[in-house]
């Protein structure tokens, strides 16, 4: 687990994966460089439960993190887990069970239920099960065709392949999953295991221009390292992350869909909070969501 400024959530997700059903486990925490109370919070942790193994030192980014965590582990098998989610109790067994009977499978994933950033639900995407499939929406740059957080890997196989690299950080996830399944099968339980949070925080919002564009370099390189033919230029669905008014209004409409009226309430009045202030924000708030709903409708499209 990868720790930079989550003091509003780490705490949770820590205690998440100590509640497992699964309890023979060694849960490795880089707090990379934290400037909140999250390295507190962790060492609080770290002292009630023998467990969790804490690492504090000066920031790297995710990639050094994530490297650094693979370096110390010595499991057979590693899971992936973010400072802001919330594992389910049986994940790490259901994921252990799977991949005992599975020797061919070097990464498994599962479905997740989005929530806010409260913790309530948002909605359940449909996730990819099958090698085949997962790896086709992998090359269409698609990157939750396996959930980051939720993935559990052979180590060995990870280390075969030169683990995380630097120059794709922030589609790192990505850049990995093509490159083992290249060295054997990947899977995702159909079953939810782990909720993944969206917030104004999180990567995917403040840096999606560059995740953008290392996409497509990603992608480019897995076909030519395959030997693949591709279309020229090779373009892939468009990604659009949505912020303040539009993205408490979609959050909105997803609760209401749910038949949660106290949760789309509460994102209404946060997006009256947020609301556009002239003429000209007002547009780019409409727009924004017709981007969003073309988006989604574009990798709709594309991955059937």
């Amino acid at each position: 687990m990868p720790v930079f400024n989550a003091a509003a959530y780490v705490e949770e997700s820590v205690r998440s994966i100590l509640a497992q059903t699964l309890c023979d486990f060694e849960l490795i925490v880089i707090d990379d460089g934290s400037t909140d109370e999250s390295g507190t919070i962790l060492e609080r942790l770290a002292a009630e439960d023998s467990r969790i193994r804490l690492i504090r030192r000066a920031n790297t980014g995710i990639v050094g993190a994530l490297n650094e965590a693979l370096s110390l582990a010595q499991a057979d098998l590693v899971a992936r887990m973010d400072a802001d989610d919330i594992a389910w109790p049986q994940r790490l067994q259901k994921q252990v069970d799977y991949l005992d009977a599975h020797p061919d499978c070097v990464a498994l994933g599962s479905a997740i239920l989005v929530i806010d950033p409260q913790g309530d639900p948002i909605k359940e995407p449909s996730q990819a099960i099958t090698h085949e499939e997962i790896d086709a929406q992998l090359l269409a740059g698609y990157g939750w065709a396996l959930v980051h957080p939720t993935a559990m890997m052979r180590r060995q196989a990870v280390l075969s392949i030169g683990k995380y690299r630097t120059q794709y950080n922030k589609v790192e996830d990505l850049d990995l999953f093509l490159r083992l399944a290249e060295h054997g099968r990947l899977a995702n339980l159909p079953e939810v295991l782990l909720s993944f949070r969206q917030h104004f925080a999180s990567t995917c919002v403040q840096h999606s221009d560059v995740q953008t564009r290392l996409k497509l370099a990603v992608v480019k390189e897995a076909y030519q390292r395959r030997g693949l033919p591709r279309k020229e230029p090779l373009q892939l669905p468009k990604e659009v992350r949505l912020t303040g008014c539009a993205q408490h209004l979609s959050w909105a409409m997803f609760a209401l869909r749910r038949g949660r009226a106290a949760q789309a309430l509460r994102h209404a009045r946060n997006a009256l909070h947020t609301a556009p202030r002239n003429s000209r924000e007002a547009i780019d708030t409409v727009r924004a969501l017709s981007d969003a709903a073309s988006a989604m409708l574009e990798r709709y499209r594309v991955l059937r």
